[in-house]
C-alpha cells in the first residue's frame, strides 16, 4: 500500500487531496492569516498524523474501516505517540469480527507503517487517552518531528486562549491511482470553557456538519500567540452539541502513564 502526501499552502486541491482551514477572523486579534498559513500550520504539521485500520496491506481502496488521528511527543524520557482511547478501543473492537484487521499508522514516508503494540504506556477511558511507545518505530519515522514536551511542557489553557490544530477527516480521505491520500483541515478557535479534566471550543460558527469530524479524534492541540513558540495543551477528543472538546495534555506523565489530578 502506497501512500501521498496531503498538500502544504493555501486551501486547495492538489493532485486531488485537500488541506481545509477553518478559521474565524475574530478569533485572531494578534495573529495574522499569513502567521498561522506560513508559521503556525508547518509548525503544527510536524507532530501530528492519520492513523488507520486496514483490512489489507497491499491495497487501500475499500480497505480501510476508520482512522483517527495521533500526536508525537518527546518527554525526555520516551518518544510517545498518543492518540484517543476510543482510537484504540475502536479497533480492538473491529478486530473481534476481523481478526485479519491492522492499525497502521503514516509518518511521511511512502508506505504506512503498521503499529501494532502489545500494550499502552498509558489509557483512560475517561480522560479518552491512550499513549504509546515509539521506541521499535523510530528507524520507520525517519525525520518526522516529537514536540519536546521536556523543553516546552504542556501549558494551562484559560478561556479566551486560541489553539491551533490540524486533524485527518476520514471524509478527505482518498484511494487515487492505488495510493492512499491523507486530506487534512487546519482548525483555529477560542476556548470557551475550562474544567479540571477538559477543555472546549464553540465549533457552531463552522458550520461543518458532526459527521464529517470523524477522523481528528486524538490529534494534538496548541495554544498559539503572536511571535512566541506553539505550546501544546490538548487533545481532541468529540464534538458534543456544537462544542469540541479536548483532554489537558498536562494528564501526560514523563514515562507515558497517565494522571487525573495536577
Amino acid at each position: 500500500m502506497r501512500t501521498r502526501k496531503a498538500c502544504q499552502g493555501r486551501a486547495h486541491s492538489h493532485n486531488g487531496f485537500k488541506v481545509k482551514r477553518r478559521v474565524a477572523e475574530t478569533d485572531y486579534p494578534k495573529l495574522t492569516r499569513e502567521e498561522l498559513q506560513f508559521v503556525i500550520e508547518p509548525q503544527v504539521g510536524q507532530f501530528c498524523g492519520p492513523i488507520f485500520f486496514t483490512r489489507s496491506l497491499q491495497t487501500a481502496s475499500g480497505n480501510i474501516t476508520a482512522n483517527g488521528s495521533f500526536g508525537l511527543l518527546d518527554t525526555g524520557n520516551k518518544k510517545l505517540l498518543v492518540t484517543n482511547f476510543h482510537v484504540w478501543d475502536g479497533f480492538h473492537q473491529q478486530r473481534l469480527d476481523d481478526p485479519n484487521l491492522q492499525m497502521c499508522i503514516s509518518v511521511g514516508q511512502e508506505h504506512p507503517v503498521v503499529f501494532a503494540p502489545d500494550k499502552t504506556l498509558g489509557e483512560d477511558r475517561d480522560l479518552d487517552i491512550a499513549t504509546f511507545d515509539m521506541e521499535l518505530l523510530l528507524a520507520a519515522c525517519g525525520e518526522r518531528k516529537f514536540y519536546p514536551l521536556n523543553q516546552n511542557p504542556a501549558g494551562q489553557v484559560a478561556k479566551g486562549d486560541v489553539v491551533y490544530f490540524i486533524g485527518f477527516p476520514g471524509h478527505l480521505r482518498q484511494v487515487v491511482n492505488g495510493a492512499l491520500g491523507w486530506g487534512r483541515s487546519a482548525y483555529g478557535l477560542r476556548v470557551c470553557s475550562v474544567d479540571s479534566s477538559e477543555f472546549g471550543a464553540d465549533v457552531s460558527n463552522l458550520s461543518i456538519p458532526q459527521e464529517l469530524y470523524g477522523g481528528i479524534s486524538g490529534c494534538p492541540c496548541f495554544r498559539v500567540r503572536s511571535g512566541r513558540a506553539i505550546q501544546l495543551v490538548g487533545f481532541a477528543k468529540a464534538v458534543w452539541s456544537n462544542y469540541l472538546r479536548f483532554t489537558h495534555a498536562r494528564c501526560l506523565n514523563a514515562d507515558g502513564t497517565l494522571k487525573k489530578a495536577w
